[in-house]
């Protein structure tokens, strides 16, 4: 079809306008069979016949009600049955669709909903295109291209995603489809907390809007959003939420471990440099002369549905006025896995506050002394809000004025344990990392990424078994030496607070000990110690189980040398450490789950028995070792050196004349 008519076209620009590359701009307009863009407007064209600008003068709106009728009166009859037959099928409950006229359904500019990884995500219509066959003509498959709106590189920005409806045979439910149009959406209040779907997206939108102003530590309970569109797993932990910081550290992760959701599909971010459709700026107008002539140059024209859509920060800018906004933002954010220390994405409606346990540290079994100092020296670094921040500018001047934190003694002994109850103190995130965190080729990229990270959230940086990277070095080993070196460097400049733990304290370099500024010696635990760490256990297990789980009498007083059940002494025997005592009771519940499974009970009742058994378990475990070895943990913790830590460890004298073993380091001399 090619218009001539200038009145149509200025109602064309009136009613419809240019949206999504359907622009009316010129003398003639040529519109392809079966004319999309005019049947879907053709209720909006008849409301405009009867509803002309004032400035229209009786002549030229009567000639624009003529071609109108004209041009609907045509498209009715060449389609109008059928138009009218499958919209009758769009009001059926629930409202089906022919394949043939299923472009209907599907209007540029409206919304629709993909359920990608179980959720239900909001999209704009941006186009929508038909494969025909080469032998017949017909349609073989429709394509679908959509966007919504997501943070990436310090803004926000349109992503795109497409997808394909294949034939079908007779009608078939629109609800069924890979994308659902909103106004044939099934809603469920149940399932959506009451709200219907817009305004459920609308709320997490809003949210997500909020978060990206900045970090945000959360709890998260939900499946990850996988990359390669599958569900990536289940979450149940601390994250900081980090739009931001994921542009900034995610591809400096020192693995590169692409997690679930570093790039989440479908959607890709619409590549710069090619063509999109651009969104219009401003409600459609009638373009005749007249209307024309009576545009105010000094007032501004009225904004459209899609107005500031494109690169709003919200760190900067005010949130938009336009719910439309809110509702095709993307469900899910980057955020930091704190207990992995990798990056992911993760769903907005499963982010909850942190509920910190300040209760923690006053259970934590240590000596008085270093309880009342570690609580001292850490008062001044609590959150007070609970909120992820920076350290102050004014924590260092210089270098050398972090807070570092040496923890030194036997295992077991609680020295990771008050790392992790100081960060429930203090309202502060954690990030623990591991000698396995670090083994990469460039360790001092390695360290340099987690310490950034800890300087960035304002959190406290646990370093386990530190004596890996800080043993003094020797003249010929330059691997070594490099490997201090590293680390000599970053503990110089760090701004925060570090916690440093070993139970080999005699084997640190020297140059460290100006380096540390506290450093707190576990000794080690006494069975009265191992009898309030059995209690505090019990207890805790009783508390954060709501009465699902339930320890005997007999059980507490089997672990207890003063409960009498005959157990203490064999217990005590043993001499397990904090570690090995939460290893024997998580045992212990496993074994009280299947027998409560067994017997079909929902509460799982830990009895003497399950404690008995695992006990023999540990027995049996550390007599094998001292046949083996000829001495225990126990005999090896009693030969201390003046910083109280195992002269046991001169066992090990040759290794550590040969140094490390080679984990492929690389390093260059420094």
């Amino acid at each position: 079809m090619v218009v001539k008519s200038k009145h149509l076209i200025a109602a064309f620009n009136a009613v419809v306008g240019s949206y999504l590359g359907t622009n009316f701009f010129g003398d003639t307009v040529t519109i392809r069979a079966p004319y999309c863009p005019l049947i879907r407007y053709r209720s909006a064209l008849s409301r405009y016949r009867s509803a002309q600008p004032a400035c229209h003068d009786d002549e030229y709106a009567a000639t624009t009600a003529k071609h109108i009728d004209v041009l609907l009166e045509y498209l009715d009859k060449a389609y109008g049955n059928q138009i009218r037959e499958e919209e009758a099928r769009h009001k059926r409950s629930p409202p089906v669709a022919t394949f043939e006229w299923l472009w209907l359904a599907f209007k540029p500019g409206e919304v629709v909903y993909r359920k990608i990884h179980d959720v239900w995500t909001a999209f704009v219509i941006g186009n929508v295109s038909a494969k025909h066959r080469a032998d017949n003509g017909k349609v073989k498959e429709y394509k679908i291209d959509c966007w919504n709106i997501r943070y990436r590189q310090e803004r926000m920005q349109r992503t795109s995603s497409t997808f394909e409806i294949s034939p079908f045979p007779g009608e078939q439910a629109l609800h069924t489809l890979a994308g659902v149009p909103a106004a044939f959406f099934p809603e469920d209040l149940d399932q959506q907390g009451g709200l219907t779907m817009a305004q459920r997206q609308i709320k997490m939108g809003k949210m997500y809007w909020e978060l990206v102003k900045r970090p945000s530590y959360k709890e998260y309970d939900g499946r990850l959003v996988d990359r390669d569109g599958r569900r990536g797993g289940h979450l149940a932990g601390r994250v900081i939420v980090d739009a931001e910081g994921y542009d900034r550290f995610a591809h400096q992760a020192p693995d590169q471990r692409m997690q679930p959701g570093l790039f989440p599909n479908p959607g890709l971010m619409m590549p710069a440099g090619q063509p999109k459709i651009i969104l219009p700026q401003f409600a459609p107008q009638c373009t005749c002369d007249a209307c024309t002539r009576q545009q105010d140059p000094s007032r501004a024209r009225t904004p459209g549905p899609f107005a500031d859509f494109e690169g709003r920060d919200p760190r900067k800018h005010e949130p938009p006025r336009n719910d439309l906004y809110f509702l095709v933002c993307s469900p899910d954010i980057p955020a930091l896995l704190l207990a992995d220390r990798r990056w992911g994405h993760v769903r907005v409606d499963r982010l909850a506050e942190v509920k910190c346990d300040t209760e923690a540290f006053g259970n934590l079994v240590l000596d008085p002394g270093v309880k009342l100092t570690v609580k001292a020296l850490i008062g001044k670094f609590a959150a007070a809000d609970g909120t992820v921040s920076p350290w102050p500018r004014d924590f260092v001047r210089g270098k050398g004025e972090g807070r570092i934190f040496l923890l030194h003694g036997s295992p077991g002994v609680g020295k990771t344990c008050t790392a992790e109850c100081v960060a429930e103190l203090t309202h502060r995130p954690l990030l623990a990392i591991t000698s396995g965190d670090l083994a990469h080729p460039n360790v001092e990229r390695s360290l340099g990424y987690f310490l950034a990270l800890g300087e960035r959230y304002g959190a406290l940086v646990l370093l386990d078994e530190a004596d890996v990277y800080l043993e003094r070095r020797r003249t010929r080993d330059l691997r070594r030496n490099a490997l201090v070196s590293v680390f000599l460097r970053a503990l110089e400049y760090y701004r925060g607070v570090l916690f440093l733990t070993t139970n080999r304290i005699e084997s640190f370099d020297p140059a460290f000990t100006s380096r540390i500024h506290v450093a707190l010696h576990y000794r080690r635990l006494t069975n009265e110690d191992r009898d309030r760490i059995w209690t505090n256990n019990f207890d805790r297990l009783e508390r954060d189980n709501a009465g699902k789980v339930v320890v005997s009498r007999g059980a507490r007083d089997y672990v207890s040398r003063r409960g009498g059940g005959g157990g203490g002494g064999e217990v005590s025997e043993l001499k397990l450490n904090g570690r090995e005592i939460r290893n024997a009771l998580q045992t212990a519940v496993a074994l009280a789950e299947t027998d409560a499974a067994e017997e079909g009970v929902e509460e799982i009742h830990i009895a003497e028995k399950h404690l008995r058994q695992v006990v023999k378990m540990s027995r049996g475990f550390k007599e094998f070792l001292l046949k083996r070895r000829g001495y225990d943990d126990e005999e090896e913790e009693d030969e201390e050196d003046e910083y109280g830590e195992g002269a046991g460890a001169g066992r090990d004298s040759d290794e550590e004349r040969r140094g490390p073993p080679d984990m492929g380091w690389g390093f260059d001399t420094l």
